[in-house]
């Protein structure tokens, strides 16, 4: 059942008597509530009023930065309007719950005062926590680039989903998984202006075509300073990559091996080269390194310490 609602997205979670009770007292009596009243005797499971002294935050919270200036609107809408969405718990113990979904509607709501909150409480397994949280984040738009790459490697690295099955989770095409999941290969800088909004996705995936990382933090402050847009640095990035292409051979692969390669370069967080001789049963694999800290990072992957 809980694989089934994760596709359906969040919608799935919401009672309709809730949503219905919404639509016609319009959720102030939410932002009245008293902590007494939250206190009394609840059912095991649906929804109810938790105090949020008992919930504690969900340890897989993909989302790493929250915006002051926004959790004072949410704030102020919830104060106008009512909490119009329960948050999502899982109950741990006799009286404590975990959050699985909505800690900017909980901080919001302590920013108001409130002393507890709507919450649909459900069994859900620890290990499908991320995904919740994942899913809810990408719905509302709340994650920045990067915060949404990390969350789909943990997936992949730690539940071992296929980029196919995260598509498939998170209702996105697996074109997109993929993209996302490249940023992760960019340089420290350059995510840090990604995190920043000093770059969009759409610029980080243009920079990723550029050789080396080097180029690509160049780029980087090259679009901070001066604003460029993603079609500038593309255009840029073509021609650069169209004079280096001219002065060098092309391999040609099979596309099996191009695939391999992909795979690999996911993998290891780096660029991966395999050149096959033409009997194709030898050759070589390139795994590249771009700095000592980096090759510590691509040996542990492997399963190498260094000494």
């Amino acid at each position: 059942m809980i694989k089934k609602a994760l596709g359906k997205g969040l919608s799935a979670l919401i009672p309709d008597s809730y949503t219905e009770r919404m639509k016609s007292e319009a959720a102030i009596p939410l932002v009245k509530v008293r902590a007494t009243e939250a206190e009394k005797s609840v059912p095991e499971s649906g929804l109810q009023m938790i105090p949020m002294a008992r919930i504690r935050p969900n340890r897989d919270q993909p989302r790493q930065e929250f915006d002051p200036e926004a959790i004072e609107d949410l704030a102020a809408s919830i104060k106008e309007k009512g909490i119009l969405q329960p948050v999502v718990v899982k109950r741990i113990g006799e009286s404590e719950y975990e959050l699985i979904c909505g800690e900017r509607r909980m901080r919001a709501a302590l920013l108001c005062g409130l002393t507890a909150i709507p919450a649909v409480v459900k069994d859900i397994a620890q290990e499908d926590f991320l995904e919740w949280a994942l899913i809810e984040n990408i719905q509302r738009e709340d994650l920045n680039p990067i915060e949404e790459a990390q969350a789909y490697d943990r997936l992949v690295q730690e539940r071992m989903l296929s980029q196919e099955e995260i598509a498939k989770r998170v209702g996105k095409n697996r074109v997109t998984i993929t993209n996302t999941l490249r940023l992760l290969r960019l340089p420290k800088e350059v995510l840090e202006f990604l995190q920043s909004g000093h770059l969009t996705a759409g610029h980080a995936r243009a920079i990723l075509a550029l050789p080396s990382p080097e180029h690509q933090r160049q780029m980087a402050r090259r679009i901070a300073q001066e604003n460029l847009s993603v079609r500038q640095v593309e255009a840029i990035v073509n021609r650069s990559n169209a004079q280096k292409r001219g002065a060098k051979h092309a391999r040609h692969l099979k596309p099996e091996i191009v695939d391999l390669e992909n795979h690999l370069a996911q993998h290891f967080g780096t660029q991966v080269k395999i050149y096959p001789r033409k009997n194709m049963k030898e050759g070589r694999i390139e795994v590249h390194y771009f700095s000592l800290d980096d090759l510590d990072r691509i040996l542990k992957r492997m399963g190498i310490s260094a000494r």
